[in-house]
């Protein structure tokens, strides 16, 4: 039996502390948000144990196999006759070999003795099967057009108009008036002017695919009529591996799943027992008194798998020891634990003051959200979220916030675009009304009547609803990623203004170049429209 050992106190050697305390120092120093680079020399050592850690492994090699009946072409071969007739003839178990080692992948064999000849069922042993582009006809439709006479012109192209004109001519009493028929000859307005009509016509063509039979090869057994038919087993070996770990007492048990996450390839785990052990026969093994074989064991019923036709061929129990010491230490009359692993210490901080650190700043910022002050617990969690304990849900929570200190931006945003409106009104009004246009728009506003009022509030409109869109789109992130709910009012307001001079020298670029006031026409025309049907649906059902 392997020598496995208890946790035992040791001492540190003045060199041991040294280098313990600087391994401390380069781990606090790596923590961003974290001020206290010296922790190492700060904390005080209390305690300090040879404490390994133990990990068990099992691996068991999975053999499934399964039956099923195929089928494949005869390609001229001939078969020796049939032995097997039904499922319940073969052995499975018997027809491939196990896998000696440990191994994923799949394999597929030939039953002997399971092969006959039988029809195709496609196309039921007569080696053709229906044409799939005319459906056994033989023949497929094919549109064409065709062009026939127009009944208007008749075909000529020309149709002759007859018209009653006024004509005047001079009589012995003066010059009278008369109305006289004239006909002339004018273009076919049915077909303009061709003589005919492209009309869409089908007709029945042999089918290309079958040459007009309606049969083709089948593709099942490519002519031959029949096919080969058999037994197929198909071998799915896999492998599965189960971990278990046995921590010393040192260690808080709340803590252990922490510490797993943090094993990776590098962990110096060193070999102590590895026993083969076949098929399920655990108990023929002296396997109970191992303290992590013996834990995993009693787990065994709820892990082996007793699938259908899934046998366990082989297993392998390994026990591993990682050299570890658990140092219990101090920092500010408060004690915590961590883990060197290894003889080249690699640090796991089970429990740190860094760890408490986080957990008042998470307190501070629950406070603060209670207490709506979402400026300083956004401040706060920012600080949270450099720690690399912080996780998905105060990075969401960092968002929410964000999410709600833009709405006191906006806000400041909105008020600057209604009070840039209210001031600069009267400024276009007189701006629009000193005809500062382009030629062509002074005609268009000649043209349809158009006042001066409309654009200018057509104008503030469309100002102030691509602005406040921006600003609930894309508010820039200097405008809220502040504390301060004045700051973010104020630079809101700078966002809001920026955004409404921009959209106003727009407006006005509109306007000078005409859009502005043929916008104000079909505004006014489909308002017209909308007042015509409602008074037509009124006078209908009144």
């Amino acid at each position: 039996m392997a020598n496995y050992r208890d946790a035992k106190k040791i001492s540190f050697s003045q060199a041991e502390e040294n280098r313990f305390r600087q391994l401390f120092n380069d781990w606090a120093s790596s923590i961003k948000g974290y001020n206290r680079n010296k922790l190492g020399n700060q904390l005080k050592i209390v305690e300090v144990w040879d404490t390994p850690i133990y990990r068990g492994l099992l691996k068991t090699q999975y053999d499934n196999r399964t039956l099923k009946q195929t089928y494949e072409r005869i390609g001229g071969r001939t078969f020796p006759p049939r032995t097997i007739s039904t499922e319940s003839q073969i052995n499975r178990w018997s027809l491939a070999s196990p896998p000696k080692d440990f191994t994923n992948n799949e394999k597929s064999y030939l039953v002997p003795g399971s092969q006959y000849i039988d029809g195709c069922h496609t196309c039921h042993a007569t080696g053709k099967v229906n044409c799939g582009r005319c459906g056994g006809k033989g023949t497929i439709t094919v549109p064409y057009t065709v062009k026939q006479p127009c009944p208007k012109c008749g075909g000529r192209g020309q149709v002759q108009v007859t018209n009653r004109e006024l004509e005047q001519y001079n009589t012995s009493e003066g010059l009278k008036a008369r109305y006289v028929d004239k006909t002339r000859t004018v273009s076919c307005s049915s077909c303009s002017g061709r003589g005919y009509h492209e009309v869409q016509s089908y007709k029945e063509e042999p089918c290309p695919t079958c040459h007009a039979t309606g049969k083709v090869t089948c593709g099942t057994c490519v002519g031959d009529r029949n096919l080969v038919r058999y037994w197929q087993l198909h071998c799915s070996h896999y492998t599965k591996t189960y971990v278990d770990y046995r921590f010393p007492a040192q260690v808080p048990s709340d803590e252990v799943p922490k510490i797993i996450k943090l094993f990776n390839n590098s962990t110096p785990w060193r070999v102590m027992e590895k026993m083969n052990v076949e098929k399920e026969n655990f108990d023929k093994n002296d396997l109970a008194s191992r303290p992590i074989v013996g834990s995993m064991l009693s787990r065994l019923p709820n892990r082996v798998e007793h699938l259908t036709h899934t046998v366990v061929c082989f297993n392998l129990l390994e026990s591993c020891e990682c050299e570890a010491k658990t140092v219990v230490y101090e920092v500010d009359r408060k004690r915590y634990t961590c883990l060197l692993l290894g003889s080249d210490w690699k640090l796991i901080t089970v429990t740190s003051p860094v760890s408490d650190h986080m957990d008042d700043l998470k307190d501070k910022v629950n406070r603060y959200v209670s207490l709506r002050q979402f400026g300083k617990a956004w401040s706060v969690l920012q600080k949270v979220n450099k720690f690399p304990q912080a996780g998905s849900k105060e990075a969401k929570m960092q968002k929410q916030l964000e999410e709600r200190m833009a709405l006191m931006s906006r806000l400041g945003a909105n008020f600057a675009i209604v009070l840039c409106a209210i001031f600069l009104a009267p400024l276009l009004y007189t701006l629009y009304e000193s005809e500062f246009y382009a030629i062509w728009t002074h005609w268009i506003i000649d043209k349809f009547n158009i006042r001066i009022v409309s654009m200018m509030l057509l104008s503030l409109i469309f100002v102030m609803y691509y602005s406040m869109r921006f600003c609930k789109e894309s508010m820039p992130e200097f405008a809220y990623k502040v504390a301060s709910p004045i700051s973010r009012f104020i630079r809101g307001f700078m966002v809001g203004t920026g955004k409404f001079i921009f959209f106003t020298t727009i407006a006005i670029i509109l306007t000078y170049i005409g859009i502005t006031p043929i916008a104000c026409q079909l505004i006014y025309l489909a308002f017209t429209i909308i007042f015509m049907i409602i008074f037509l649906i009124v006078g209908i059902f009144k």
